[in-house]
Order: structure tokens, then sequence, then C-alpha cells
């Protein structure tokens, strides 16, 4: 078990593609604490992929879907959580990440999340949003702009990823959580 059981989670929001997955995994590690991604429990509750249920049972649908995974993670403690990038369009999801929860926002350029994108293989089967547009930064930016309110609104802490490592990124969000969670077990 981790030694920050009894604090709150690490709860990572953001677009597709500011690296919530890659940080989250690298912070679960170097703290020891469960890692967990809201697609991937989406993807293995419903055996779909993502796009798969876009295509077949629409946004609204997989928004249900999400709302449900939120629910079943609002008894755990000390996990670290990557979201999925409307995570924000539900405000219920916020209020309950936020009850065990320290949400960190990572905020990118529209540059830094296309080019994130484009070296991911797979980004249109996680992406269904995307997968279709014409103009890659154009659509980013479209959703970015309908999402950046929320986006700020929901964050206890905003992180810029823009030119940094993976390593700087989740080493700024661990000094941050453990000043707020200060454990005598270190």
């Amino acid at each position: 078990m981790s030694r920050y059981g009894n604090f709150k989670n690490i709860v990572l929001i953001g677009m597709s593609g500011v690296g919530k997955t890659v940080v989250g995994e690298y912070i679960a590690n170097k703290l020891s604490m469960e890692f967990l991604d809201t697609d991937e429990m989406i993807i293995t509750s419903s055996r779909k992929t993502i796009d798969y249920i876009f295509n077949i049972y629409g946004e609204e649908y997989f928004r249900s879907l999400e709302r449900d995974v939120i629910k079943s993670l609002s008894s755990k403690r000390g996990v670290v959580i990557s979201t999925g990038g409307g995570v924000v369009l539900y405000n219920q999801n916020i209020q309950i990440l936020k009850e065990n929860g320290i949400i960190f926002l990572l905020k990118a350029s529209i540059e830094t999340i296309v080019s994130n994108l484009e070296t991911s293989l797979s980004y249109k089967e996680k992406r269904p949003l995307l997968k279709d547009s014409l103009c890659l930064s154009q659509r980013i930016e479209e959703i970015y702009n309908d999402r950046e309110k929320l986006y700020v609104l929901s964050a206890d802490h905003i992180i810029n990823v823009d030119d940094k490592t993976v390593g700087k990124v989740g080493d700024e969000i661990i000094h941050i959580f453990q000043q707020l969670n200060p454990c005598s077990c270190f």
C-alpha cells in the first residue's frame, strides 16, 4: 500500500494530448501509488474502444459511462487519476473528484498538444472528437476554447507543460502534493 493511502488523490485534468497519462504513470511510479486512467477503465468495463462507443452509441452515452467511472472512484484515496479531456463537461464529475482529490490542470499550447498527438499513433482510436479533423490544430483550438473556463474553474493547481519533460512536470506536481500532504514516513 502507498504511504499516501490516507491522503488525497492526485487528479490530472486537461485537453487530450497534454500528457495526463504519461505524467500520471510517472507520478504513481515515483510515489508508489496506484494509477487509474478513467478512459482505460471505460474501455475495460465496456469491452469496447472509445472510438467504437462514440460511433455506435454517441458522445452522451460515453459521458454517462465516464460519470459512472468517476462515481466508482469516489471512495478511493491515495491514488493518481488521469481523466479524459471532457471530464469537466459534467460538474458533478469535478465535485466527486474534489472530495478526495487535488486537481491539477495540465495546460499546454495548441502547438504542444498537436505535436504530442501527432507522435501518438493511436490518437485517432482514443480521441474520436479529433479523428475526422481536416485541421488538427484548428479542431483542438475549438475544443479548448469551449472548455478553457471549465478547466480553470475546476483546477486547484495549473501546471504548464510546454517545453518540460514528463519528469519535470511530474516532479512539480509531486512537490505541490507533498507540501499539501506532509507525511512523517519520508
